[in-house]
């Protein structure tokens, strides 16, 4: 992970089936080895990643790929290919894609579908960091109503 400057790998049964078997951060194997208080070539990857985690089929639409990672407040989320791993989809991929899109508006992309991305974005990582939820479409106050900045 520190050579390929990465903070996030999926974990796969084997690299002939690729199957998404877990997940696994920096940070989760950061708490692991401090809880478990052992050096890193003491610990396997299997007791620190989460297990059977989300997945997103490669078919799915950018739209659906945003409720998911909303819903279960993710980052980061194994695009798979009728069960094979084949990517990974990040916020930072999601915001590049609307960007893209919104050079070239088209009826396809309106502007709510874009506020829904960029609050979706919002609400991932400020959940991850522990911050309460802002919404664009009220200003930017929290959800009980005031200021969030």
């Amino acid at each position: 992970m520190r050579r390929r400057q990465r903070g996030f790998l999926p974990v796969v049964d084997s690299l002939t089936t690729k199957r998404v078997i877990g997940v696994v951060t920096a940070r989760d194997i950061l708490l692991h080895l401090v809880r478990l208080n052992r050096p890193a070539s003491q610990v396997t990857v299997k007791v620190c990643m989460t297990a059977a985690p989300t997945t997103i089929s490669s078919e799915a639409d950018l739209e659906d790929a945003v409720r998911v990672m909303k819903e279960a407040a993710l980052h980061r989320l194994p695009v798979v290919d009728r069960g094979k791993l084949v990517g990974v989809l990040s916020l930072q991929d999601i915001a590049l894609s609307v960007r893209r899109q919104w050079a070239y508006v088209g009826p396809h992309v309106t502007e709510q579908h874009v506020t829904e991305i960029i609050e979706a974005i919002a609400v991932a990582r400020e959940s991850h960091n522990g911050h309460s939820r802002r919404s664009l479409s009220d200003g930017g106050r929290t959800e009980g109503g005031r200021d969030g900045r």
